[in-house]
C-alpha cells in the first residue's frame, strides 16, 4: 500500500510517501476506481481486499483518518491513498476518461446555501467526474439524508455527460460501514445512486507542474523579514496567499506561506536560494504543495516584491 499526501507531515512508516511534484496527473491501470472521502477507512480497505483485480485511489482530506487508513491497509498493493481535498484536486489528479468507478460512502449533506458549492451539485466538482469517468464509467453515492440523495439525483441527472441509472433504498450491500450497520439496525433508510457516464466531457486543469523566478538583486535577512504578514489575492481566481515566518541557514530562506484557491488551503515553503549572480525562487519541494493558481500567486508576488524592495 502505497501512500500519497500533500503534506510533510505523514509518517512515513505506514507507506511510501509520493509529492504532488512527483508529477500529475496519477498513473491509472486497466481498471482503477476512486473512493473519495474514506473516513476511518473500514469500507475502503474491505473494498480493496475482495476486489483485488481493480486498483483503488483513496481522497480523504482529514490526516488523522488517513493514517488510521493506512494502519488498516498494511500489505495491500492495490491502494493509494491522497491526502488532499477531491473537491479541488479531482479534476487535476486524473486525465479525462481514466476511472471505470468512483464512490462515495455518507458525504456530508452541507445543509445551507451558504455550503451549496461544498456539495456534491456543485457544477465544478460534478464537472470534474464527468470529465475523469470513462465511457460507461459510473459513479456511485450512498446516503443516509434522502433530501441530499433526491437532490443530487435530480442536479447530476442533468448533467449532460451523466445519465441518472438507479436509485435503491436499502440496497443489499456486500460490505458495508460501521455507522450503516448501526442505522439499518435502528431501522433507517439507506439510499444508494448511481450514474453512467454517456459522453465525452472534459475541464480545463488548473495545476501545473513547475515554476522557477529567477531575480538578479541580492536578498538578505532583512528583506525576507520584510515579507511577514503580507497578504494578496486575485479576485478572479478566488485566489487569496499571506506569507509568514522565514528560516534561513545564511544562504537560503524558506518562506513559510499560506494559499488558498476557493477554500483549498496549502501551507508551504518558498525556497529563496542564491543562484548564479542572483536568487531563484521557487516552491520548496519537502512542501509536498500542488502549484495551483493561488501558489504560482504567491511565488510571482514574492519575486516582484524581493525584486522592487517594496512590502
Amino acid at each position: 500500500m502505497d501512500f500519497l499526501t500533500a503534506t510533510t507531515q505523514a509518517r512515513p512508516q505506514y507507506g511510501i510517501i509520493i509529492f504532488p511534484d512527483s508529477g500529475l496527473p496519477l498513473p491509472v491501470k486497466f481498471r482503477t476506481q476512486l473512493e473519495i472521502g474514506f473516513g476511518n477507512g473500514e469500507f475502503t480497505v474491505q473494498y480493496a481486499k475482495a476486489n483485488p483485480e481493480i486498483f483503488l485511489y483513496g481522497i480523504e482530506i482529514s490526516q488523522s483518518c488517513v493514517l488510521r487508513c493506512s494502519r488498516r491497509a498494511a500489505g495491500l498493493d492495490n491502494l493509494k491513498i491522497i491526502n488532499t481535498d477531491a473537491r479541488y484536486m479531482l479534476r487535476e489528479l486524473f486525465e479525462d476518461e481514466t476511472l471505470e468507478k468512483i464512490f462515495m460512502q455518507f458525504p456530508c449533506p452541507w445543509p445551507g446555501n451558504g455550503n451549496a458549492h461544498r456539495r456534491v451539485t456543485a457544477r465544478d466538482f460534478s464537472d470534474g467526474l464527468a470529465a475523469v469517468l470513462k465511457i460507461n464509467g459510473i459513479f456511485e453515492m450512498v446516503s443516509d439524508d434522502e433530501n441530499y440523495s433526491r437532490e443530487v439525483w435530480r442536479v447530476l441527472g442533468l448533467h449532460e455527460a451523466l445519465k441518472a441509472e438507479n436509485f435503491e433504498i436499502n440496497p443489499a450491500r456486500e460490505i458495508t460501514t460501521k455507522y450503516e450497520r448501526k442505522w439499518l439496525e435502528q431501522g433507517k433508510n439507506i439510499f444508494r445512486l448511481t450514474f453512467r457516464k454517456l459522453k465525452s466531457f472534459t475541464v480545463e486543469r488548473r495545476v501545473s507542474q513547475e515554476m522557477h523566478i529567477k531575480i538578479k538583486n541580492k536578498i538578505n535577512k532583512n528583506d525576507v523579514e520584510a515579507l511577514k504578514n503580507i497578504s494578496g489575492k486575485d479576485e478572479s481566481k478566488k485566489a487569496f496567499w499571506k506569507f509568514g515566518n522565514n528560516f534561513t541557514d545564511g544562504e537560503k530562506f524558506l518562506l513559510d506561506t499560506l494559499t488558498s484557491d476557493d477554500e483549498f488551503e496549502q501551507k508551504f515553503y518558498i525556497n529563496i536560494s542564491p543562484r548564479d549572480e542572483g536568487f531563484l525562487i521557487r516552491l520548496d519541494k519537502t512542501s509536498g504543495a500542488f502549484l495551483t493558481p493561488a501558489v504560482r500567486s504567491a511565488l510571482t508576488d514574492a519575486a516582484q516584491r524581493l525584486c522592487t524592495g517594496r512590502s
